[in-house]
Parts: structure tokens; C-alpha cells; sequence
């Protein structure tokens, strides 16, 4: 038992000293730091929901010790929440018809994830003041083009006023998304890093899903549709926001649309080579290539209801 608690305890020091080492200038800070929720899933996969809440409190009280108690909040939401999003789905399970187990599926999982990236975009929304301190037009848009203009000129004062203000054009449109998109990427890296290591070391509670199968309810389709209507046709606020919520909508698509290419790899004897060459050409290409990727996702949700209602079949809801 003092083992098992020590463990938990362990993780979550782990996960604070990851937290903070990007506050503390360590050198590669950003990448270590990114992977603060690793320490917590691997607890929560391993040992159950429990873990996780034990770790993550002993975390913010470390984080809250060496930063000040302001800084256990952003721990909260970076590596609190997704850890215990992730963990709790992941190890919901029931036993079908057949008297097997029925393990909650991943898409349903990266559901919960994308749905918890639109409402801290909603969040941060609604803590924005209605109009920023010398901004003549007020509105979430202005706020973050002020916000970004004022932390470009403390962080980098020496920046031409027209690369400041090329920087300001390519953030402001999708600066929500492109923090939340952040946060979303973040949460699935740790937790498939996370049940990865614990299936090598023998020590997951659950087995890992086959990936290249996934799949993704229906609700999540309805939310995106619902995302581009009102970004193209709104104006203002509620165009901004849902463009943004739209953008983190699409990234589950991106998955899916991976999925689908590792599908259609995994038959093949040069599978290796050809998933090395997409994923270098999606380094490459950085962030827009994930738009046609997005596109083929969306294709084989679409073409995956269509079949389920040619066939009568159910799903995944």
C-alpha cells in the first residue's frame, strides 16, 4: 500500500517538475513541459481514476510551493484535465452479448477531448473584458490583436513594425483555436505515449485500441457543420469564435484521416516507407497539410454512415 501511494505521489512530482520547467528557463523548458500530463496518465492507466485526482493534487501543491499559489491553476488546465478526461473514459468498459469486454472506444475519447478544447475557448471568451484599454473598436478579436501587439513589443522590441504586424495578421484569425488546437494535440501525444509505455512495461489496465480503426460519433460531425455555417455567415464575435471552435473541430478529422492512411498501409510490405514519407512531408508542410488529411477524414465519415444505413447498421454514438 505505502508502495502504491508512493508511486502515485512520485508521478505527480514528476508531472509538477515537468510543469515547471518551462518557468524555471531549463533548457529544452517547452518540450519538457508539454509532456507534464505523461507522468498522470501513466499513474491513472495503470492504477485507475483515483491515482490520477492523488497525483494531480500533489502536483498543484508543489507547482503552487515553488511558483505561488496562481501558478496551480494552469497546471489544472494543461495537465490535470486532460489526464483525468482521458483516464476516466478510457477505462470505462462494459461486457457485450457475447459476455466480452467492450472497452471504451478511442474515437468517443478524442470526443471528450475536442469537447473540453471548445469550452476552454468559451472560457477564455467569457473572461475577455468587452472593450480592451485602447482599442477603439471593441470585440474578442480586438482584445487579441491588442494582446498580441503588447506581447510582441515587450518580448521582442526590436521587431520591425511591419513584421510585427505580418505576426499579427497570421495569429489573430485563429489564435483561440491555435491555443486549443495546442492544448488538444498535447492531451492525445501524452495519452497514446502514455498507454504505449505501460502496454511495453506489462502494466496497463486496458488494451490498446487499434488506432487505424477509429472512429467518430456523429455528434462531432453535426458540431463542425454547425461550426463552418456560422463562421462563414456570422460576423463579429460569434464568426470569430466559431471559426476557431471550427478549426478544433476539424482536428479529430485529421486523426481520422491518419487513420484511414495507416488502414491502407498496413497490408502492404513497404508499409514503413510510405508512412515515413507522409509523416516527413507533413513535417514539411507544417500546419496545412493537414487540411487535405482533414478532407480524406471527412470522407470516410461520411462514406462509414453511409454504409451503416445501407446496412441497418448502428453507431458509434
Amino acid at each position: 500500500m505505502t508502495g502504491s501511494i508512493g508511486v502515485v505521489l512520485a508521478a505527480g512530482l514528476l508531472s509538477s517538475l515537468l510543469f515547471l520547467s518551462l518557468a524555471k528557463g531549463f533548457a529544452a523548458g517547452m518540450l519538457l513541459s508539454y509532456l507534464a500530463p505523461l507522468p498522470l496518465m501513466m499513474v491513472g492507466l495503470h492504477k485507475g481514476v483515483g491515482s490520477v485526482v492523488v497525483a494531480s493534487l500533489a502536483a498543484m501543491a508543489a507547482v503552487a510551493l515553488v511558483a505561488g499559489g496562481f501558478a496551480s491553476l494552469p497546471f489544472a488546465i494543461v495537465a490535470m484535465l486532460p489526464s483525468l478526461v482521458v483516464v476516466r473514459q478510457a477505462l470505462l468498459w462494459r461486457k457485450s452479448a457475447a459476455d466480452n469486454v467492450e472497452w471504451y472506444p478511442p474515437g468517443l475519447v478524442l470526443s471528450w477531448l475536442t469537447g473540453m478544447g471548445v469550452v476552454l475557448i468559451l472560457i477564455g471568451v467569457a473572461l475577455i473584458p468587452g472593450r480592451p484599454d485602447g482599442v477603439e473598436n471593441g470585440g474578442v478579436q480586438a482584445w487579441v490583436a491588442d494582446t498580441i501587439g503588447r506581447t510582441l513589443e515587450m518580448l521582442a522590441p526590436d521587431l520591425a513594425v511591419e513584421q510585427r504586424h505580418a505576426v499579427i495578421g497570421w495569429w489573430v484569425p485563429f489564435f483561440p483555436a491555435m491555443v486549443a488546437g495546442s492544448w488538444l494535440a498535447m492531451a492525445v501525444v501524452n495519452a497514446v505515449t502514455a498507454q504505449n509505455i505501460l502496454v511495453r512495461l506489462g502494466r496497463s489496465l486496458r488494451p490498446t485500441p487499434a488506432y487505424r480503426e477509429l472512429e467518430l460519433p456523429l455528434g462531432l460531425g453535426l458540431v463542425l457543420t454547425a461550426a463552418l455555417a456560422t463562421g462563414a455567415l456570422a460576423e463579429g464575435d460569434l464568426g470569430y469564435i466559431a471559426r476557431s471552435v471550427a478549426v478544433i473541430t476539424l482536428m479529430p478529422f485529421a486523426l481520422l484521416g491518419l487513420a484511414a492512411v495507416h488502414g491502407w498501409a498496413a497490408g502492404r510490405p513497404n508499409a514503413r516507407t510510405i508512412l515515413a514519407v507522409m509523416y516527413g512531408v507533413l513535417f514539411l508542410a507544417s500546419a496545412w497539410a493537414l487540411i487535405p488529411v482533414a478532407g480524406l477524414g471527412l470522407i470516410r465519415f461520411v462514406t462509414r454512415f453511409r454504409r451503416a444505413e445501407q446496412a441497418g447498421g448502428g453507431k458509434e454514438e
